[in-house]
């Protein structure tokens, strides 16, 4: 597929891209290998009007999730703060070891106009998660904003879906770790990611961007690549690849996700490993079925409880948002 598209048959980088076609997007990388796609943001409205001033103005007073860390990336305490105040310890914080950072998985959700300022993405049109039922269907406009030394920790995404992450304005720094690496990045046991759709939660003990070596020494033998994302960029990460990104500078970024049919069987089976529903109940047929029909029956044989529980997870956490008085 390389030679058939022109590329040569190194692999040891993640390529830019501009006229990237959905059927070479779907061949060379979907599911495969990360890329970065340089031409989709700056036709999004949030690219031409999304500042500071603008965000201070309409939605200062509104509850966000954000993570404050004084210390070590391990010792970050999550809060729930008005965005004026979260604005206000941002720019305040410009210590590599003292910083805040919002990540907050339903306040675009929560203020669907504002979600509209993000623009389509051709990526996402034909994504599969659509055929999930409301109830449980993943949050899709995850809100990243941090500033200057701000990380997310080493994971890799619920449910094993394809990442894709869109910056508006500053610089993110990744480093991004192909599978098959598992014994050497200290993944923490039994975490649950606490989605609408119970799953697992792959976090790494280990920070990559300030890595003790002496209580992870494995972790020397894994191999990544690195690439810098700047404004207007999309980055698309694989299923399966472990993840970090640091923000050079103050960030803001909005992340989503892709479930196709090049990575739908990864997604249902770590649905299954959530305890959602148990392979017996797949019929012998499945296999035969396409991606489509596949993800629909899956969908059909969800138990009702679990409905209701999604649902119960949704409104449970906008209402901790709402209550909290500071």
């Amino acid at each position: 597929m390389l030679r058939h598209y022109g590329y040569s048959e190194s692999m040891g980088s993640v390529e830019k891209r501009s006229l990237l076609s959905l059927s070479e997007f779907r061949e060379l990388y979907d599911a495969k290998w990360p890329v970065i796609v340089t031409d989709i943001i700056p036709f999004w409205e949030a690219y031409r009007t999304w500042n500071k001033e603008f965000f201070l103005t309409h939605y200062g007073s509104q509850n966000v999730l954000m993570r404050t860390v004084k210390g070590r990336l391990n010792e970050s305490v999550a809060q729930v703060k008005p965005l004026s105040d979260f604005v206000r310890l941002l720019d305040q914080t410009t210590d590599p070891t003292s910083w805040v950072y919002l990540e907050d998985e339903l306040f675009l959700i929560q203020n669907p106009r504002l979600r509209a300022f993000v623009g389509s993405n051709y990526l996402l049109d034909e994504n599969m998660f659509s055929l999930f039922p409301p109830e449980i269907r993943p949050w899709d406009s995850m809100l990243l904003w941090g500033g200057q030394h701000s990380r997310s920790f080493l994971h890799m995404d619920p449910y094993n879906w394809t990442a894709v992450n869109a910056v508006l304005w500053g610089a993110k720094h990744w480093k991004l770790y192909p599978p098959g690496q598992d014994q050497f990045l200290y993944i923490v046991p039994d975490l649950k990611c606490g989605f609408p759709l119970e799953c697992r939660k792959y976090n790494s003990e280990v920070d990559a961007f300030d890595v003790d070596i002496e209580r992870y020494p494995l972790f020397r033998r894994a191999s990544h690549l690195e690439v810098v994302q700047t404004r207007g960029e999309v980055i698309v990460i694989p299923s399966g690849w472990f993840h970090q990104a640091y923000n050079i500078n103050e960030c803001l970024s909005v992340s989503m996700q892709l479930m196709s049919p090049s990575n739908h069987l990864a997604v249902l089976e770590e649905i299954v490993k959530g305890g959602n529903l148990h392979r017996d109940k797949l019929p012998p047929l499945f296999d035969s079925m396409g991606p489509v029909e596949q993800v629909k029956l899956f969908m059909s044989l969800i138990p009702k409880e679990t409905l209701q529980s999604g649902e119960d997870t949704t409104k449970k956490v906008l209402k901790q948002k709402a209550d909290v008085i500071v």
